[in-house]
């Protein structure tokens, strides 16, 4: 793999600054719209291990998108729910098994795995990771955005950029360089994480557990029959009594168990941070170089990759000539409101674990989780915040919808409105065809997707009227609740009729009557139409990229 010997192109379309997931994933998109860029990092080699473990549902909807959801369910871990324990006994639960989606569970999968993965696929669509390169300054104009960078060697070179993407982490030397303001508070206590096997360990292997009371530990599972344990530590707590620690915190949770075979435990202090902005000019920020939460719901390393799936489809479009660079205004009008509710429920999750390690207070928590995760709705709502499934941009410029009775009909739709992400279902029988699939598999393109939701076998659009004026959009699919007639009017329509043969599409997404969604590249809902107008799909595109 290049590294820091290596000459750097003079210029590229696209400078990303960190080869973490949040890179990789950026690369990885622009890389699948024949984007060339230039992806570096400071380290000579990866890193061995590191920290971030869980992938939520939607993350694995990217990665379908991508082409790797097969290697990472390969690699990694199904994990279906979490139990919370309380002085040895379970006294909550949540299961991941009622989410209505594709991938209801959690994939478990060591964060320097994940990489590896997105390395590999990037290199098939005739990228690379350049090592041993770092930041070392960058001044932009109006057109490019220069950046100096020094290798590990101490060689120095400037690269002349289109535009920037800093994915460097928390400490992020592009934001610093662009002279942004981050706003946000450091953790008191340091977390630590220890991977090793569990003996005799007496629970479910495809749950974590969550410990209350003191000392609090979150055993996660991984491939391999491992484990990898989150913790507390004080500061001045040496290895040997942090094993003890640990040790007799799975002898609460399960007596008789033990950490065999651990590896050397890593112990790290966290933020909640949120930049000011997510654009300076051509610079760009995604990832911890944009925000950070608590590592306690696991969602880091998860919006990194949300935010590059956002950005990605978008940059491609400006760097094309399609779209106009106002585009990108969109990415942080609708990733850092994501990013500060995440905060603030990691915020909420922390208070909760940094309880007085005192029976009343233990009880008290106790009591609330209880509450919360009582009811099949309460597990549910736990289920659809840990997947990230709903976490949507209807306050978004770049999402619509249209209703002939006017708008206050739109308050009345059912289903999912504009800005909300895609809902999988079906089966959907292609024309001629006995085989069924999801709804999903039609969405995983590079471009927009129109999806003509039809009631019966009336309701044809005008294919050469849609060919004609709407060749901005990937793909067009007709979606009926009948099979297609003996006979069409054009015979391509006979190629995108899908039928809903168990009404299942047509019900997830609300439908009664005839109507439109337009899907965005990122899967989520761009606009929607009751009845179905293609000149207001054209207007969207005219909006889009002028």
């Amino acid at each position: 793999m290049p590294n820091g010997h290596t000459s750097l192109p003079q210029s590229s379309p696209v400078l990303i600054v960190g080869a973490g997931p949040t890179g990789l994933s950026l690369a990885v998109e622009l890389a699948r719209r024949n984007i060339e860029c230039l992806l570096i990092d400071r380290r000579p080699e990866p890193l061995p291990f590191d920290r971030a473990t869980v992938i939520h549902s939607r993350s694995l909807e990217i990665f379908e998108s991508m082409g790797v959801i097969d290697a990472f369910l390969e690699r990694g871990h199904l994990m279906r729910g979490f139990n919370i324990f309380a002085y040895g006994q379970i006294v909550a639960q949540t299961d991941f098994n009622g989410l209505e989606c594709r991938h209801p569970y959690d994939l478990n999968l060591s964060e320097n795995e994940t990489e590896e993965i997105l390395t590999e696929r990037l290199v098939a669509l005739g990228g690379a990771v350049t090592r041993g390169w770092e930041l070392s300054g960058l001044q932009q104009n109006e057109s490019q955005v220069t950046a100096q960078l020094r290798s590990t060697e101490g060689t120095e070179q400037t690269v002349i950029a289109d535009w920037l993407v800093g994915t460097d982490g928390i400490h992020s030397r592009v934001r610093e360089s662009c002279g942004i303001d981050v706003d946000g508070h450091r953790y008191l206590r340091r977390w630590g994480v220890i991977d090793g096997h569990l003996k005799d360990w007496q629970h479910a292997p495809d749950r974590a557990a969550i410990q209350i009371e003191a000392p609090a530990l979150n055993p996660i599972p991984l491939p391999r029959e491992r484990w990898r344990i989150y913790f507390r530590a004080d500061d001045d707590i040496d290895n040997a009594a942090l094993l003890e620690q640990i040790n007799a915190g799975l002898e609460i949770l399960s007596p008789g168990s033990r950490l065999h075979e651990p590896d050397e435990p890593m112990l790290y202090h966290t933020y909640r941070q949120l930049s000011a902005h997510y654009q300076s000019g051509r610079v760009l920020l995604a990832g911890d170089a944009a925000h950070a939460c608590s590592p306690i719901e696991g969602h880091g390393m998860n919006m990194g990759i949300h935010d590059s799936f956002n950005l990605g489809w978008k940059l491609a479009l400006v760097i094309q000539g399609t779209a106009d660079a106002k585009l990108l205004e969109s990415y942080e009008q609708e990733r850092r409101p994501a990013a500060a509710a995440v905060g603030a429920s990691g915020d909420t999750a922390e208070a909760l674990r940094s309880i007085p390690n005192d029976p009343a207070a233990i009880e008290r928590v106790k009591r609330a989780l209880c509450a919360l995760l009582y009811t099949s709705r309460g597990k549910l709502q736990a289920a659809q915040a840990e997947s990230e499934l709903e976490l949507h941009y209807r306050d978004s410029p770049l999402v619509s919808g249209y209703h002939s009775a006017g708008d206050a009909a739109r308050q009345h739709w059912l289903g999912p409105l504009p800005g909300d992400c895609t809902p999988d279902a079906g089966p959907l029988l292609k024309s001629g065809s006995a085989e069924a699939i999801q709804l999903s598999q039609l969405i995983c393109n590079e471009g927009h997707s129109l999806l003509w939701m039809a009631t019966d076998q009336t309701e044809v659009p005008d294919f050469e009227k849609f060919h004609h004026n709407l060749q901005a959009c990937g793909e067009f699919w007709i979606i009926s609740t009948a099979p297609p007639p003996e006979f069409l009017p054009e015979s391509s329509l006979q190629e995108c009729w899908l039928h809903d043969v168990e009404g299942k599409v047509h019900a997830r997404f609300g439908v009664i009557d005839a109507s439109l969604f337009l899907i965005r590249p990122d899967g989520h809902i761009a606009f929607r139409s009751e009845p179905p107008e293609l000149a207001r799909v054209a207007s969207y595109f005219e909006n889009l990229f002028n």
